[in-house]
């Protein structure tokens, strides 16, 4: 191998390990949620893409319930930095009580929300406990606002009611508190650009208003990672 070949050589594999190093410094935050979220965590990971990995577990737990009775496989083998969790919408959801599986039905026809506020607070109380056994970092994520939501026209009915969260809100901000986790407000940050006599979008909708009036949600999210992650 001639001088030149040589230098190549040493300069690939200094170039190499400088990369390597790179790629171990970022952060590894998990994120455990709905699907109302992933827009959000989407775009906070796109922010902080070369900073910060953001994982989404394999599967989707929608409700607490759920997160808690299939947590280990949610957070898998990977060590994570930082989890990021929220949830509420899929609690607050009204099914059919004479059912294991959560199958929707209106408020108006009998169904029950998938966990009363007792068991929501439960719920997340257990959470919140395994999760701090893993030795990461934690963060939770308030319920954005939600409206009354009605699938089909003969269908008048209450599977969401609005301004349901802010009670559910509440008691996870009293959970976190007792557990000293730092919440990310994003209902609040929401309601700043929203008046009370404004028409707010479907729950799902909030990531895509939010950018149209030029105030992003995954913009208290990446403020609060960071945060967190410092």
């Amino acid at each position: 191998m001639n001088a030149f070949a040589r230098i190549l050589s040493i300069l690939g594999g200094t170039l190499l390990a400088l990369l390597s190093t790179v790629h171990a410094a970022e952060k590894k935050v998990l994120f455990l949620g709905g699907p109302v979220q992933q827009a959000i965590v989407k775009a906070a990971a796109k922010e902080l893409q070369g900073q910060v990995q953001i994982k989404s577990a394999g599967f989707t737990a929608n409700d607490s319930g759920s997160a808690l009775a299939n947590l280990d496989k949610l957070i898998g083998d990977e060590k994570w930095d930082l989890i990021y969790f929220n949830f509420g919408i899929g609690d607050l959801f009204y099914k059919d009580p004479k059912t294991r599986e959560i199958r929707a039905m209106s408020k108006n026809s009998g169904g029950v929300r998938v966990s009363t506020p007792e068991q929501y607070e439960k719920n997340l109380d257990l959470l919140v406990q395994r999760l701090k056994k893993t030795g990461a970092r934690l963060l939770w994520g308030s319920t954005t606002p939600l409206v009354t939501v009605d699938f089909f026209p003969s269908f008048k009915g209450n599977l969401f009611e609005a301004n349901s969260e802010v009670g559910y809100n509440e008691i996870a901000s009293k959970v976190m508190k007792r557990h000293g986790v730092p919440v990310v407000d994003l209902h609040a940050y929401v309601m700043k650009y929203f008046k009370k006599d404004e028409k707010h979008p479907a729950y799902s909708k909030y990531d895509q208003e939010m950018a149209k009036k030029g105030h992003p949600l995954h913009e208290p999210l990446v403020t609060a990672i960071m945060a967190s992650l410092r």
